[in-house]
């Protein structure tokens, strides 16, 4: 008899023993009902036995057929097994790892994904690039970005990490005073605003319209200025949700619901897709982000 050890063979005995028919059998293994057919019957023919016997309600296996079913079972174990031992030696994973984003993430999230990232595999040495400006991947300044955009780069490769919304805030001390500026003038009093330079610099829309009194108080180019001079009560300011609703100092504009703002991407150069370290860090991370979306969502 034939000695049955080829794996590759052994998977369609199993499938159709599993399946106990061919259209099934197929279905599960992802081809054709023919392949499985035409496999079947080299296989028998090789063999020199039926393997199962063509019944009305479907196949089954003969004694031949039950004996290569148990070696497809016990071989099947053992393909598993090494797909284990493989993914374990994940844990020895080593080797440098640059990760680029903002400051602001850093401080927010991201240094506490990389801390346990690095429990977990302990012989990566992890480097943290916080750079506001846009480190090429193409020239492998970096390793892995963390970028907050709605257009990643498409000759990148990436993970989307989350969704995030906006929404405008002001300090509790700001908004005591605008309750009761408001309660006397209502909408027409002259409303300080905090602008971010990259977003406008103008009275954003939403506001003019519903307070034609504001006006601007200040411009800043760097968000985590931007937050402290709303929290030192220069006006009110447009921040992520991220950023704005877990401060105890810091309170929504009321009637203003929160806006769509750029999406969180996890990135890497198409040619480090495959390189084991950095797939189970893309991985890592933006399950991470997509565990916590609430907090840049403003849920």
């Amino acid at each position: 008899m034939h000695n049955m050890n080829n794996w590759d063979d052994l998977k369609f005995v199993l499938a159709i023993a599993k399946a106990g028919g061919l259209a099934k059998a197929a279905r599960g293994l992802g081809v054709t009902h023919s392949t499985v057919s035409r496999r079947l019957s080299s296989l028998e023919t090789q063999m020199g036995t039926r393997l199962f016997e063509r019944l009305p309600e479907g196949l089954t296996p003969t004694s031949a057929g039950e004996e290569a079913v148990t070696a497809a079972k016990r071989m099947e174990a053992e393909v598993l097994a090494l797909d284990t031992r493989i993914a374990g030696q994940d844990a020895e994973l080593e080797g440098p790892l640059r990760v680029t984003a903002a400051q602001l993430l850093f401080q927010v999230q991201l240094a506490d994904v990389l801390q346990k990232f690095s429990a977990r595999h302990p012989r990566i040495e992890l480097e943290m690039i916080a750079a506001n400006e846009k480190l090429s991947l193409h020239r492998r300044e970096a390793d892995v970005a963390v970028r907050v955009t709605d257009n990643p780069d498409e000759n990148l490769f990436g993970r989307l990490a989350c969704g995030q919304n906006r929404a405008f805030y002001m300090s509790r001390d700001f908004a005591r005073k605008f309750r009761e500026t408001m309660s006397v003038s209502h909408d027409t009093a002259p409303l300080s605003c905090v602008a971010f330079k990259w977003w406008g610099r103008g009275v954003p829309k939403e506001i003019r319209a519903r307070y034609p009194g504001a006006f601007i108080s200040l411009v800043t180019d760097d968000m985590i200025a931007k937050k402290a001079a709303v929290l030192a009560g220069m006006g009110i300011g447009r921040l992520p949700c991220f950023l704005g609703d877990p401060d105890p100092e810091l309170v929504r504009v009321p009637g203003l619901e929160p806006t769509r703002y750029l999406d969180i991407w996890i990135l890497t150069h198409p040619d480090l897709k495959h390189v084991a370290k950095i797939r189970s860090f893309l991985r890592f991370t933006a399950d991470a982000f997509k565990a916590k979306s609430s907090l840049y969502l403003g849920l």
